[in-house]
């Protein structure tokens, strides 16, 4: 399975989302747009469409207060999932939702059944703050020499940046820095709320996958530690080391 989310839909505007795996914020917020309409009208049902690459499928069941539960899977068109399989899961999770199992306990449940493909080519992960202070790093045990140099790794893609912004354009300028080659890898960087995601990743090995899930961590990152540890940043960096858990769900490194 490629990704995996489950929403609670609001007819008078928003959602929540109590859990998502290998889908970005971007993409379920477009998957909501597309089908919103369709979902209020019949307010229980399922759709099965294709949108580029994926196959796309959505249980939606009603719930009190005229809230919806919309479950999604995407998977790619060359690989079905087994319908019966999906119906049963998602009616459980429904079932839980409307029983007041806790948000925890839908998420421990999530976590062990949902499994979304791990790849390689990513040699190194560093997320830092726009003045180069390093919040957390993991980096592959074959590239001793970038674990040794990390911290000057993370002030050099800070300088970087400050001059593509001082010599290119500042934000308002609509320029940002997205790459840069550094010989057999590049450094994708995925820039959100003033954080820096940086990943070294082997230009052989780029794919639609591995962008998407640079998306989706810089995502779940903030949504983690920014209002609690980021927005008023104590210098503290314990707090992030847990992460190392959601790099490994993504990433062979």
């Amino acid at each position: 399975m490629e990704g995996f989310g489950i929403i609670e839909l609001k007819p008078k505007g928003g959602f929540d989302i109590y859990f998502h795996k290998g889908i970005p914020h971007s993409l379920l917020k477009q998957i909501i747009g597309l089908y919103k309409d369709k979902i209020l009208e019949k307010k229980q049902g399922y759709i099965n469409d294709l949108m580029d690459k994926f196959n796309i499928y959505i249980h939606f069941f009603n719930k009190q207060q005229e809230n919806i539960i919309i479950i999604i899977y995407i998977n790619s068109n060359d690989n079905p999932i087994d319908y019966k399989r999906l119906y049963h899961l998602s009616k459980s999770l429904y079932t839980r939702i409307c029983t007041h199992t806790s948000i925890q306990d839908i998420i421990k449940i999530c976590e062990k059944i949902i499994e979304i493909p791990i790849i390689d080519g990513v040699l190194g992960v560093f997320i830092v703050d726009e003045a180069g202070f390093l919040y957390f790093s993991k980096i592959s045990k074959k590239e001793k020499k970038i674990e040794e140099n990390k911290v000057q790794i993370a002030g050099f893609i800070s300088a970087i940046l400050c001059f593509s912004q001082d010599y290119i354009g500042g934000k308002e300028s609509g320029f940002q820095l997205e790459s840069i080659n550094v010989g057999r890898a590049n450094f994708l960087i995925n820039i959100e709320k003033d954080v820096v995601f940086t990943y070294l990743v082997d230009k052989q090995k780029i794919t639609d996958r591995m962008k998407r899930y640079i998306q989706l961590i810089s995502k779940v990152f903030l949504d983690k530690y920014y209002e609690t540890h980021i927005k008023d940043f104590s210098g503290m960096v314990t707090p992030f080391y847990k992460f190392k858990e959601v790099i490994d769900q993504h990433f062979i490194i």
